[in-house]
């Protein structure tokens, strides 16, 4: 099988020389079926890889084999003056060189008309004739300057431009600070030149318009990169929607990551998909050009063995999120069952009791016990009795003390509270089994008195965060006599 690091430039470069074929051939359905499907998905391509020179050649055939009376409209339009074109540009270009070699700059300086397809869409937006589109051509600076002073230079050539021409600040571009994904870097303005003729400047550096032209080839390229280039593009898969979107993925990405890199809703509701006419499920994995059709399901919902196949960082982080928000609802729900059968059954619902229940029960979180009981796993009468049975378990003792007591001495401890109360009864509580001689507090329990908790209590933390107005001092003493 071919190399997949070639194949999205192998495709670009055989569907360019099938356009230039096709346009010896005369009219027919499979010339427009081969230029829509070039508009929608090649042309795209190329212009996320930075290949503007193969982008503007698709786009312009393409638009010659759909709409030919267009086409040649706007060509002899340009034509027609190219002569007047080409002496207004060399009039416009005339103040700006000389003020770039005063300023001790080595330059290149261009002067090109837009492309016919990029016209005839500026015609569409504007619903305006060829002869009305303000900016049929574009004049292009390119700095020969170190790499440490390319921003700079720009910038300055950008002041030394606006002290002529006045710029529209609406059409200011700036992929300098911050370039295009695909590499792409420039600076771009409009500005009113001679006859209030408004023309589009592009400034960039020998090396961007390297990149600019070659696409990402020569961005590696320029990073000094030794071998073939395309290897390094074996980082990532590049395929498409049905809408000729291009999606950029980690290699080896799947059905799965391609879905959640068109929207978090339909990542999560993915059940499979479609690629070359074949439905395949959501681990298969993407090939460079593929065009992939999501299909979805509103009965699917994320789990937790998708973490083990999908690639994309923005796959996992929305997985994990949402595997949190179904075990979070699902906890809700659990423990809003649990209330209303215990309140039916007219029990006194006690967290501190009801995480002894999960333990007894082995959950190791009480959100994984809430989670089960959601699910219908559990028998709740089953659980009703457990937990009714549990303060009349016998405790177990704590072996961790503070200091040992001897057996026979248990029998003359007794526990004062700070509470100006009298024969008010405490208990030991469950969850914690507090023993002679370890650090405790009273808790003030509805209606079982003062219950004794550890000072490490696990349940420590959320009562005194819940109750802190229910929380006493409480220590070990000898019985009186």
């Amino acid at each position: 099988m071919e190399d997949s690091n070639k194949v999205l430039f192998q495709i670009l470069t055989n569907r360019l020389d099938l356009l230039r074929e096709l346009d010896k051939e005369g009219d027919s359905d499979r010339r427009r079926h081969i230029a829509r499907e070039t508009q929608k998905l090649h042309a795209p391509m190329a212009h996320k890889l930075g290949l503007y020179q193969i982008k503007t050649e698709m786009e312009d055939l393409s638009l010659k084999f759909l709409e030919y009376d267009q086409y040649k409209y706007i060509a002899h339009a340009l034509n027609a003056k190219r002569a007047e074109r080409e002496e207004y540009i060399a009039r416009f270009i005339a103040p700006l060189e000389q003020k770039l070699k005063d300023a001790g700059f080595v330059f290149t300086i261009k002067g090109r008309p837009k492309s016919i397809h990029s016209i005839y869409h500026k015609m569409q937006a504007q619903h305006c004739d060829v002869d009305k589109i303000y900016d049929l051509f574009a004049i292009r600076i390119i700095l020969d300057t170190p790499p440490e002073r390319e921003k700079s230079d720009c910038w300055m050539v950008y002041s030394m431009i606006t002290d002529i021409f006045r710029p529209d600040p609406r059409r200011l571009r700036d992929w300098l600070s911050n370039p295009k994904e695909n590499g792409y870097e420039s600076l771009h303005t409009t500005v009113k030149g001679f006859d209030d003729r408004w023309v589009e400047i592009q400034i960039r550096s020998k090396r961007m318009d390297e990149v600019a032209e070659k696409g990402v080839a020569a961005h590696w390229a320029y990073k000094g990169v030794k071998g073939n280039v395309l290897d390094l593009d074996k980082q990532y898969v590049y395929a498409f929607t049905p809408t000729g979107d291009l999606r950029r993925l980690p290699f080896g990405a799947t059905v799965l990551d391609f879905a959640y890199s068109i929207h978090s809703d339909v990542g999560s509701h993915c059940s499979g998909g479609r690629i070359r006419n074949q439905q395949v499920s959501i681990r298969q994995v993407i090939q460079n050009g593929d065009q992939v059709e999501i299909m979805t399901s509103p009965n699917q919902k994320p789990n937790a063995d998708w973490l083990s196949f999908v690639k994309s960082t923005k796959a996992k982080n929305k997985i994990r999120q949402q595997l949190k928000e179904i075990e979070y609802k699902n906890a809700a729900e659990g423990r809003e069952l649990l209330e209303r059968r215990f309140k039916n059954w007219k029990i006194e619902y006690n967290e501190t009791n009801v995480a002894r229940l999960s333990d007894k029960l082995g959950y190791k979180a009480v959100s994984d016990f809430y989670q089960t009981l959601a699910s219908g796993k559990e028998d709740l009468v089953r659980l009703r009795d457990i937990y009714l049975a549990l303060d009349e378990q016998p405790q177990i003792v704590h072996t961790e003390r503070q200091e040992y007591i001897p057996q026979e001495q248990l029998r003359g401890l007794a526990i004062e509270v700070d509470i100006n109360v009298k024969n008010v009864d405490y208990n030991l509580s469950r969850c914690c089994n507090p023993q002679p001689g370890d650090p405790i507090f009273g808790f003030i329990s509805v209606t079982k008195g003062i219950r004794i908790h550890r000072i490490d209590c696990p349940n420590a933390d959320n009562i005194r965060e819940r109750y802190p107005y229910r929380v006493i001092p409480a220590r070990w003493a000898k019985k009186d006599g």
